[in-house]
């Protein structure tokens, strides 16, 4: 990681950690979070870093989608 990729990289990573930190398990219905809803809310701040002028890259979930 250098300055060219950090945004790039940070970010992202940041806000999954964000996701399963301050999350918790259930969601205010009491249901199970899953990755589906999480990979959807992590497309959204994506999105919104990028609007703002982030170079936020993409949050790649494959492993977590495999086991």
């Amino acid at each position: 990681t250098d300055p060219v990729n950090l945004d790039q990289m940070l970010w992202p990573r940041a806000a999954a950690a964000a996701e399963v930190l301050w999350s918790g398990k259930k969601d205010l219905d009491g249901k199970e979070r899953n990755v589906a809803n999480a990979t959807r809310r992590l497309a959204e701040m994506r999105e919104r870093l990028v609007t703002r002028g982030v170079g936020a890259g993409p949050v790649q979930m494959v492993w977590c989608l495999q086991n």
